[in-house]
């Protein structure tokens, strides 16, 4: 049975889908890392404190990490990945529009805490998601591109917001971030789904060959094949087919004029077939999609193959069955006896204080170095600005196999750990600008490469069944850590103390990595032995 996945990948119309994705990604993720000109902007809008304002990151990571799941696993399972982005599109609005009017923090806290984070938790990985399933050879390639738009949006989107916060105050740049968010909404809206794609590429390519065959059927082409036996054409007499004369105890095929010939006229879905429910055909988990080894600049996702169903009853339940398999595939925490997944999920959580909250806090670090606005947005667009260079970098290096990608992401986890140690003598803006290069350099690759690390640990096989396990655990994390940063701000008066903690957890992931060696060696011996064991048992029995 043909399958809906059958279509041209990365040709066509998924050009026009990278685009969308990078707009989406661009401002979806650029707005998350000017998270800490916002943080500045409420504490002289709302005069709070900085415990008060830091509880919105807090709120964000735990609310993003409960969201996330359902929507990946549910959502772009029961619903199409343009759906779910067009819905996560006009939440993010909501939540921005209200933020821009609130009378307090408390409804800023729900607005982009709580509203802003189920937006961001419906765009980002069902636009991944898509990407996957619309190119294959290069998929890396369009992944990369995609999650690199969103470090150009955090390049950009700071210092925007700061020129619109001159002229026309925070609530007001707030609103036109609404606005310029809502077009997420209208980039969604060319992720044609992919079984749609294949019928009308279908029906194209029918079209192409009915046109075809009605110019083979020229009278010279008729009389040259009716020759040579190639051709068996009907002869449509008063509406009924004749075969020929019989000679010799043999058919012979009786050819007329073309005006004799009747062609069969090849009939093509209407457009309500193409609206007939699809089903999954494999059970392959949607997040698993999140771990293509070929992908070293982002979490590429793999392709799912649709096939189509004729029974609409038989399609929900066996979707029902799915999901629920799906989710309790993703977080089956009896992947924690693998000592290297247990490992690695402390590592992933350590190393994501320094890398994850550090982008938030370096704008409130610069504002108590008293920078100036535009000095403050150029230190924080510059992080994003290194991290989205070194990415072409970084994905041309691991591909080339000189060192394992564990060890890349150790040695950054080392230098993003040395970098926030540093804050301690940062005074003067150009000493910002050193730091805030070095620190987009040295923090992107435990992001962008812990997918083809951990499938490096268990096998593209089991990576389903950890990717869950390592988000919930991360958004536990930042949700915890986020407001302790600026508990520790208000209590010393300054953030370096909490730049040095998120620097020694980061320093203390890197070292874990240490461990890697020797824990593979276990497991080796361990599989031997089992290995042995069934040689054994198996002998025995014959």
């Amino acid at each position: 049975m043909e399958t809906v996945e059958d279509f041209p990948r990365d040709t066509g119309w998924s050009w026009v889908v990278l685009v969308a994705s990078m707009t989406a990604c661009f401002l979806e993720m650029g707005t998350y890392k000017c998270f800490g000109i916002y943080m500045n902007a409420y504490l002289e809008e709302f005069n709070t404190s900085v415990t008060i304002v830091s509880l919105i990151s807090g709120i964000f990571s735990i609310s993003f990490c409960i969201a996330v799941l359902p929507v990946t696993v549910f959502g772009t399972e029961r619903f199409s990945c343009r759906t779910m982005v067009i819905y996560g599109g006009f939440v993010l609005f909501v939540g921005y529009i209200l933020s821009s009017i609130a009378p307090s923090i408390e409804l800023v806290m729900l607005a982009q805490g709580v509203l802003a984070a189920s937006g961001s938790a419906a765009i980002h990985p069902p636009t991944l998601i898509i990407l996957g399933r619309y190119f294959d050879r290069r998929r890396g390639f369009a992944n990369g591109l995609a999650v690199a738009a969103g470090s150009l949006g955090g390049m950009v989107t700071p210092i925007v917001f700061t020129k619109l916060m001159e002229e026309y105050s925070v609530r007001g740049a707030l609103l036109i971030q609404a606005a310029l968010l809502f077009n997420i909404v209208a980039a969604a809206s060319l992720f044609r789904p992919t079984e749609l794609t294949t019928k009308l590429y279908h029906l194209d390519q029918q079209k192409k060959k009915r046109k075809e065959q009605t110019e083979l059927l020229t009278p010279e082409n008729i009389n040259d094949k009716a020759i040579n036996g190639s051709l068996l054409v009907k002869e449509v007499q008063n509406g009924v087919g004749h075969s020929g004369k019989e000679e010799n105890g043999s058919l012979v095929p009786n050819f007329h004029s073309v005006e004799h010939i009747s062609i069969r006229e090849i009939h093509t879905p209407r457009l309500s077939y193409l609206r007939k429910p699809i089903e999954h055909h494999q059970s392959t988990s949607t997040v698993s999609q999140f771990s293509s080894i070929h992908s070293i600049m982002s979490p590429s996702i793999a392709d799912l193959h649709l096939a189509s169903t004729t029974k609409q009853s038989e399609y929900d339940s066996d979707e029902k069955c799915s999901c629920v398999n799906t989710f309790l595939k993703i977080m089956d925490v009896r992947m924690l006896k693998n000592k290297l997944v247990s490992l690695f999920t402390i590592v992933f959580c350590a190393g994501s204080i320094g890398t994850c909250l550090g982008v938030i806090f370096v704008a409130p670090l610069a504002r108590d170095q008293n920078l100036t606005k535009d000095e403050i947005a150029i230190a924080t667009a510059l992080v994003s600005g290194s991290e989205f260079f070194f990415r072409i970098f970084l994905g041309l290096f691991a591909d080339m196999d000189v060192i394992e990608r564990y060890r890349i992401v150790q040695i950054s986890l080392f230098g993003t750990g040395a970098v926030l140690l540093s804050s301690v003598v940062i005074k003067s803006f150009w000493q910002f600008t050193i730091f805030s290069t070095l620190y987009g350099l040295f923090s992107g690759p435990l992001i962008s490469m812990y997918a083809p690390v951990c499938i490096d640990f268990v096998g593209l096989e089991n990576f389903h069944r950890v990717i869950g396990i390592l988000m919930s655990f991360q958004g536990i994390f930042l949700g915890v850590f986020g407001p302790l940063v600026g508990v520790m701000r208000d209590l010393f008066g300054s953030y370096v103390p909490a730049f040095q903690m998120m620097a020694s957890l980061t320093i203390f992931g890197g070292l874990l990595l240490f461990f890697v060696p020797c824990l593979r060696k276990q497991e080796t011996l361990s599989d031997v032995v089992v290995n042995k064991d069934l040689i054994l048992e198996n002998g025995a029995k014959e």
